[in-house]
């Protein structure tokens, strides 16, 4: 099973947002930086990275087109999640190779239906028959 990769520099949201995918049952590894992101993602193959946009030094936009321009990751999607979500904010991150945008603060419900969506990880009650 594919993991996600949970990359904000700061640790409240990075922990909340990992909390939330590991209650619902997702394999996560959290890193603070886009640097530390760019370096597993290369040597661990994620199924899904949730990139913040704004962080200090190499930025989640600057990261998510160096993934996108990399042979060996360009498939990888990718969904930001930011506090800025003014029309430019999500349009850049569009241009950038987000496949989707998650306005903070994180809605749980929709949070967990796009980690499906990417993963494809079938809910837990899906995977029941009665």
């Amino acid at each position: 099973m594919s993991y996600i990769l949970v990359v904000d520099d700061n640790f409240d949201n990075r922990h909340i947002i990992g909390q939330m995918l590991q209650f619902s049952g997702f394999t996560v590894e959290l890193v603070a930086d886009a640097h530390s992101a760019l370096q597993i993602a290369r040597t661990r193959r994620p199924g899904l990275i949730l990139m913040d946009l704004s962080m200090p030094g190499l930025d989640g936009w600057t990261a998510t087109e160096y993934v996108r321009r990399d042979p060996e990751l360009h498939s990888i999607p990718i969904v930001a999640v930011s506090g800025h979500v003014t029309r430019n904010d999500i349009e850049r991150a569009k241009r950038a190779g987000c496949v989707e945008f998650l306005a903070k603060p994180i809605d749980y419900e929709h949070l967990i239906e796009v980690a499906r969506r990417y993963t494809g990880q079938a809910s837990r009650s899906s995977s029941h028959t009665s």
